[in-house]
């Protein structure tokens, strides 16, 4: 897929596209793509200039899932440590406010924001120290424009503005900054720009996202599913219906209650939901492999953190293994047609992996050979989630 913009865009008053589509060369930060994606989102609901501040607030707020829910690094680490200042602000934001919902609203986010205006400025400030500047690059990189240019390659921001300020505006740039204090400062959008925005709206957002998901794949580049993690995750999207229903259908054929791998305990099936094993947050998809019965209470507990490898994989795999051994028989006589309807029901959305259609569900493994082929393949991505940031989850002991 081209990530270009090459697209039939409604625009007028001889916009150059090439040098907007130029915006996010040279990126050695996610900056860019949060700086314009947040301009792109005020723009849509505001005429007024935006000071520096509204801007980066709307930044924190577009990042904060995929910084506190799917652990994406947003740019180069040292020695482990993150070295991208929105990254550390959300995380700064995170550790303060400890009453925020698991899942926080804008508004949510951005009263916890004013409330943590000290701890949070020297990060907000860092962050305006380059990109409002170098986002507007291309539009000085032409004949005419050679001052503003070399002040934005010296970082003389001052020199800049003041530069900006004697434009006659006919240079058609994607926005002017206007002086003031700090965070004060504003940027004021060109109005053919801003309707060129409006216009293209989800064209452009598309784009974006589409290159901010190609630089955070590389930034994090043992993680799956990087597209679907841009954004909050829609409920939607899962798979576990059919997955449910095979479950449901075990008890229903044993006649023996659904077993609790965390705590031992009988399941009832009106409160019974599907686990995954390795958060869906980090694996992005509902495989059948991954997914084991849990009450929904302590499935909310559990939440987006790993268990224990040492102490669960085993009773993980057993129940697993348990699963398979009704669908594949040893004995074909005791085959369930209803288990094998609802197994086969999984196939198409629940058992995608090859490994898995290939080498798990076949018939012939042993207890030991499904465990190994298991644990060959969930281990490696268990631990990958754990250098990516997940936290291991620790059951309360009235949860026992």
């Amino acid at each position: 897929m081209d990530h270009k913009l090459h697209l039939d865009l409604v625009y007028e008053n001889n916009l150059d596209t090439d040098k907007f589509a130029r915006m996010f060369n040279n990126k050695a930060q996610s900056y860019k793509f949060y700086w314009f994606e947040a301009i792109l989102n005020l723009t849509k609901t505001s005429e007024e200039d935006l000071s520096f501040e509204d801007v980066i607030d709307e930044m924190i707020c577009e990042a904060w899932h995929t910084v506190t829910h799917y652990h994406l690094r947003l740019g180069p680490t040292v020695n482990g440590n993150a070295e991208n200042f929105l990254e550390h602000a959300i995380n700064t934001l995170n550790n303060t406010v400890t009453d925020l919902s698991q899942n926080p609203s804008k508004e949510e986010l951005k009263q916890a924001i004013r409330e943590c205006e000290k701890e949070l400025k020297r990060d907000k400030t860092r962050l305006t120290d380059y990109v409002p500047y170098k986002l507007l690059y291309p539009f000085f990189n032409v004949e005419g424009m050679e001052e503003g240019l070399l002040y934005i390659k010296n970082d003389k921001h001052s020199r800049l503005i003041a530069y900006m300020a004697k434009l006659s505006g006919n240079e058609n740039l994607f926005y002017t900054i206007l002086d003031g204090v700090g965070l004060q400062k504003k940027i004021r959008m060109n109005p053919y720009w801003r309707k060129f925005l409006l216009q293209n709206f989800s064209v452009i957002q598309s784009w974006v996202q589409y290159n901010k998901a190609q630089f955070l794949q590389d930034r994090n580049p043992g993680v799956p599913g990087i597209i679907y993690k841009i954004c909050p995750e829609n409920e939607k999207i899962r798979k576990l219906d059919q997955a449910r229903d095979l479950w449901k259908a075990v008890a229903e054929f044993t006649g023996h209650p659904i077993k609790e791998i965390y705590t031992g305990h009988d399941i009832p099936i009106e409160t019974l939901s599907i686990d995954h094993f390795v958060p869906r947050s980090y694996i992005s998809n509902d495989e059948l492999w991954n997914l084991i019965p849990m009450r929904r209470s302590l499935n909310s507990s559990k939440n987006n953190r790993l268990p224990f490898w040492d102490e669960f994989f085993g009773p993980f795999a057993r129940y697993q293994f348990y699963l398979y051994g009704l669908i594949f028989p040893e004995d074909s006589s005791r085959k369930s047609h209803i288990l094998i309807s609802k197994f086969e029901r999984c196939r198409k959305n629940n058992i995608n992996a090859i490994w898995a259609s290939e080498n798990l569900y076949i018939p012939g493994n042993s207890d030991a050979q499904f465990v190994n082929i298991l644990s060959h393949n969930l281990k490696p991505i268990y631990e990958s989630a754990q250098l990516q940031g997940y936290d291991t989850w620790k059951i309360k002991i009235d949860q026992i």
